[in-house]
């Protein structure tokens, strides 16, 4: 996976409602992310199952990445 294509991961994970990171299940997360990710850009298929594996490991980051950020809020 190239630089561009982690960034704009990142960056949707950290524009994506902290709410809807945590409430929803690991499985659908990782769908919806995919999906929205194919959205900007078209994914290729080595791309799809390299950012699902990366999102999979990820996911507990991403959690906390997002309970922070309503953390912050209040």
């Amino acid at each position: 996976m190239n630089i561009t294509l982690l960034r704009q991961t990142w960056n949707l994970i950290e524009t994506t409602n902290a709410r809807e990171l945590l409430e929803i299940g690991e499985t659908e997360l990782i769908q919806r992310l995919l999906l929205r990710l194919d959205a900007q850009k078209p994914l290729a298929d080595r791309e799809r199952i390299y950012l699902h594996n990366y999102l999979h490991a990820k996911i507990g980051l991403i959690k906390d990445t997002a309970e922070s950020r309503l953390v912050s809020v209040y």
